[in-house]
């Protein structure tokens, strides 16, 4: 499959699949991850912060029982001279990510099938 320019390869483990690649549940926590990393990381620069390593680690569970049933677990680890206010504003920061906007607000998705019909029989 291809996301923009780059091109990977989506999987299950044994016996479903081949264990080639991330699980589809995988590449959402790892977009997650990206966005955050990312966005924290554009915010501070804005604010002209010494933002060091940024690291985010995500992880998704289900629950059939739960509401909603999806969780993804986010955990945010910062290196830099932050203080206090500005860890607490970087959290703030880190709720504001698109995707995680797009994760806890909803999103509509369109679908449109090509290639030719089987021969009727």
């Amino acid at each position: 499959m291809t996301a923009g320019p780059a091109g990977f390869v989506a999987d299950q483990p044994a016996p479903a699949g081949l264990d080639l690649g991330p699980t589809p549940h995988e590449i959402v926590a790892a977009g997650l991850a990206a966005c955050t990393a990312q966005t924290l990381r554009l915010y501070a620069a804005r604010k002209g912060w010494a933002l060091g390593r940024v690291e985010v680690s995500v992880t998704s569970s289900t629950d059939a029982a739960a509401d909603p049933p999806e969780h993804f677990e986010r955990t945010i680890s910062l290196d830099g001279e932050l203080d206090e206010a500005q860890r607490a504003r970087l959290l703030q920061i880190a709720e504001a990510c698109p995707i995680h906007k797009l994760l806890t607000r909803g999103a509509s998705v369109g679908t449109t099938l090509t290639g030719p019909p089987l021969p009727a029989a």
